[in-house]
């Protein structure tokens, strides 16, 4: 009886250390995340149809998007950074989007494809 008790004993101490642990793993109050991470960001090709400087706007042909249910379309996208002066109307581009604090969609990243 009195190994019994014992070995309960220590699987309860050890289990609520566990238990401890694991709530404070997956505490997320108690860690900075990132802004920008991998999974926010979502990965497109297309082809600049236009560019408005003055608007800090990119109209993309886009193909599929696969990770957000987007099928192929013409768009315009607001650019987070100004548009490299070595892309233009007609280049095929790979560009990298993610919604921004007011739900619009912002290129993060945009280069020749």
């Amino acid at each position: 009886m009195k190994k019994m008790t014992l070995v309960l004993g220590i699987t309860l101490a050890l289990g609520n250390g566990m238990a401890q642990a694991a709530t404070q793993e997956h505490d997320m109050s108690q860690h900075q995340m990132p802004m920008a991470s991998s999974k926010t960001g979502h990965e497109a090709v297309g082809i600049i149809k236009d560019v408005n400087t003055t608007s800090g706007k990119v109209l993309i042909a886009h193909e599929a998007i696969a990770d957000l249910n987007w099928p192929p379309m013409t768009m315009w996208f607001a650019l987070r950074d100004p548009l490299p002066k070595d892309l233009k109307a007609g280049d095929a581009v790979r560009f990298e989007l993610m919604q921004g604090e007011n739900k619009q969609w912002v290129i993060v990243k945009i280069g020749r494809k």
